[in-house]
């Protein structure tokens, strides 16, 4: 988990600009994307199933499948 990169993006919103907080965002969202895609991968790894890791993130069972399920 890049857990310190996210923090340093969050950290460097603080007193920026629209712009600037923005493109921070986007790059958070992204690392955040290719954490839960690592997390995902390691409970299913671990034996954990579809519904369980859906109940985890809050979503559906077939969602997290639709999303993850083929990779």
């Amino acid at each position: 988990m890049e857990v310190e990169r996210m923090q340093t993006l969050v950290a460097s919103m603080d007193g920026k600009g629209p712009a600037e907080a923005l493109y921070a965002v986007a790059e958070l969202q992204k690392e955040v994307e290719r954490t839960e895609a690592s997390l995902v991968r390691q409970a299913r790894q671990a034996g954990l199933s579809w519904e369980a890791i859906a109940l985890c993130l809050g979503v559906s069972k077939q969602a997290v499948h639709r999303k993850y399920g083929k990779r």
